[in-house]
């Protein structure tokens, strides 16, 4: 209650105290950037029907943000549980209380690179920034534009080409836990036709030492090896109106402290239990201008997934082998028409796929092979009603080989009542098509305690969403946004626990749910070079997992959450310090440890020092950073906390599930950057 109270005594003392130290620059200057992501078509940020954000690519150099998920973290609808090891080697993601991994569309220059046929998203926290020209998120469904898994937003990589590069950009950083890291970005325009440009990243880190840390849960463990590593490669040439493109990341990551370490069976914590994913993604697209108003875009692009051939998970005792590959060829043709007052685009997307879903070697009865095809037609129209109000509709139509065509809407608006005073809102529904991976998820054997087998009968997920806010100017230089949400799910996908019936665990479509809450925001800027931010978001929500008779409480993100900001540019120097409290998470019914009731959150602290030095021909930085600089230890509840005590054939039993999973403490680091 009084983090409450400071928040609103913040914002009030920032309106109260408004004078004319603030500059003369308005909000919808500071708001008429370009963004393509929200409607794939040019939109400025102060007319979009939805909540949305652009980091630019000087902010991403003077905050010191190397990769995505240092974006993300900031982001006042994210929580983002930045997990010492997960089952797949990643970041758990919540958007206003939905759990996003597999929820969000991540696109680069508007392509997807996600895994195509539905496989773990395993390499958020991994994707760089070096050529990132500028970082574009949306919120709410925006399935009638980009179809299936685009349920809860988009996030979208806006890469340099060649002539922005225009020369060799190279950071270095080394950190504690040693860290190593090497980012570089080159690009040339050749010729007025031509520019080129390539980039890459390898990282590599021995991770979190748990055994120090969290001696309570892992001090008796005799090793624990979480060493990680990645690399990237991205490549991008434009002649004239023809743009080539290819996007590769590799993550390797351990994965086996998802698994209770406490389980009288033994696991292995030496680094041998890893997934090394393999992502990539290659497109070729044709921009062709008829005349002024009307435009074409044709696009062909092959993406794929692969879980590495010899990547181990060590769960419920198994440790067999396994792998999964995944693979789409998408052909897209688009019209538009844009004219000012009225934007109107439509096309067609055809997409050929195939997927080897997750299997062990212990359960290669079950292995298949699937091969199924979608078929999308879209339109949406953007128009200016009037002077000050505009208005967003769309709709997609999907068909999909293995169910009936889906049809999902979306309509939005927005109206600039008064200079400073901007009103917005959206409503939209989406869906997800089961992936293989989740229909033929399996390993172990019918002797284990655990095992799971295949449903065929898994249906799409759905979901509707809603918004209705407000973006002001009170005063000079400063911003204020109130915003309210829901979110509507049904026939989301769970685990059928079947351990005391003696039959196999398997996915289905157990549960529905429903997420409303609000959003408050200021943010300050001084003539001084001081810049503030303040964000209070407030998520309430219940679910019917596992067919329960109640609505429970929705799990493992927060009820209230506050995300601060402070930026201080003095001469060459940047200093931020960014803050994240959050408090009530939420456990599911069968949690042994909270048995459905909230765990305590945290307050985190991250800081930055950037150093930009401008020479003759080129530009040397220096950063000095840390992330959870205080050192707090605390715990997240995992995404898959819903297991209840496992009975052993000799009559014991242990807990299935780790009920709470540790966060990475403090990391230290600093980059060396020369631009030339």
């Amino acid at each position: 209650m009084k983090i409450k109270l400071l928040f609103w005594l913040l914002i009030f003392t920032n309106v109260a105290h408004a004078d004319d130290k603030f500059t003369d620059i308005p909000l919808e200057e500071l708001m008429d950037v370009k963004v393509t992501s929200i409607t794939k078509m040019p939109m400025p940020l102060n007319k979009s029907p939805v909540t949305a954000y652009v980091i630019s690519q000087d902010e991403i150099n003077r905050k010191g943000y190397r990769f995505l998920t240092d974006i993300l973290k900031n982001v006042p609808d994210f929580h983002v549980a930045n997990l010492a090891s997960t089952e797949k080697a990643g970041v758990e993601i919540y958007i206003r209380g939905i759990f996003a991994n597999d929820k969000i569309t991540i696109l680069v220059d508007g392509n997807k690179v996600k895994a195509p046929t539905g496989e773990p998203t395993a390499f958020l926290q991994t994707m760089p920034l070096i050529d990132v020209k500028q970082v574009e998120i949306s919120l709410g469904s925006a399935s009638s534009i980009y179809g299936g898994d685009a349920m809860l937003g988009t996030i979208n990589l806006v890469t340099e080409t060649g002539a922005g590069i225009n020369g060799i950009k190279v950071k270095a950083t080394g950190g504690s836990r040693d860290t190593g890291e090497v980012q570089v970005a080159a690009g040339k325009k050749i010729n007025e036709d031509i520019s080129v440009s390539l980039s890459g990243s390898f990282h590599r880190s021995a991770s979190e030492d748990l055994k120090q840390n969290y001696p309570e849960i892992y001090g008796k463990l005799d090793k624990v090896d979480l060493t990680e590593q990645n690399n990237n490669i991205h490549f991008k040439g434009n002649y004239k109106d023809l743009t080539l493109s290819y996007y590769r990341i590799y993550n390797n990551a351990n994965t086996s402290l998802s698994f209770n370490p406490a389980a009288p069976i033994s696991y292995d914590y030496s680094g041998a239990a890893f997934f090394a994913t393999v992502n990539q993604m290659a497109n070729a697209t044709y921009n062709f201008e008829i005349n002024p108003f009307w435009q074409a875009k044709s696009s062909l692009s092959y993406e794929s997934t692969e879980l590495e051939p010899g990547s181990s998970y060590r769960a419920w005792g198994a440790s067999a082998p396994i792998s999964w590959t995944g693979d789409a060829m998408r052909f897209s043709e688009t019209v538009a028409y844009l004219k000012g007052d009225i934007n109107w685009l439509s096309g067609i997307e055809l997409s050929f796929m195939n997927s080897t879903p997750k299997n062990s070697a212990d359960a290669s009865s079950l292995i298949k092979h699937v091969s199924y095809e979608n078929y999308a037609v879209y339109s949406q129209v953007n128009y200016d009603l009037t002077e000050k109000l505009a208005l967003n509709g769309s709709v997609r139509m999907d068909a999909d080989s293995r169910y009936n065509p889906d049809f999902n809407p979306r309509l939005g608006f927005s109206w600039q009542a008064f200079k400073a005073l901007r009103f917005f809102g959206a409503w939209g529904t989406s869906y997800i098509a089961p992936s293989p991976y989740l229909i033929y998820e399996s390993w172990n054997t019918p002797a284990d305690p655990i095992y799971h087998r295949a449903n065929l009968n898994l249906k799409p997920e759905r979901m509707m969403t809603a918004e209705l806010g407000l973006n002001a100017e009170p005063f000079k230089n400063n911003a204020f946004k109130l915003s309210g949400f829901y979110t509507h799910g049904k026939d989301i996908v769970r685990v059928v626990n079947n351990v005391f019936t003696g039959n196999p665990n398997i996915n289905d479509n157990l549960a529905t749910s429903e997420t409303y809450g609000l959003q408050v925001g200021d943010s300050q800027h001084f003539e001084n070079g001081i810049s503030a931010d303040l964000n209070y978001v407030y998520t309430l929500g219940q679910q019917n997992a596992e067919k329960l008779t109640q609505m429970v409480g929705i799990t493992n993100a927060p009820e209230n959450m506050i995300k601060s900001n402070v930026e201080y540019s003095l001469n060459k120097f940047t200093f931020r310090f960014t803050g994240r409290w959050f408090d009530k998470v939420g456990t599911h019914e069968s949690n042994t440890l909270y048995k459905g009731g909230t765990m305590h959150g945290a307050t985190i602290f991250d800081s930055n020092i950037h150093y930009a030095l401008p020479l003759q021909a080129a530009e040397f930085s220096i950063d000095l950073g840390a992330t959870n600089l205080l050192d707090t230890k605390y715990y997240n509840v995992n995404i898959n906390d819903n297991f209840a005590v496992i009975p052993l054939p000799d009559g014991s039993s242990f807990s299935g599930g780790l009920p709470r999973l540790p966060q990475e403490t403090r990391r230290l680091y600093f980059t060396v950057g020369l631009s030339y």
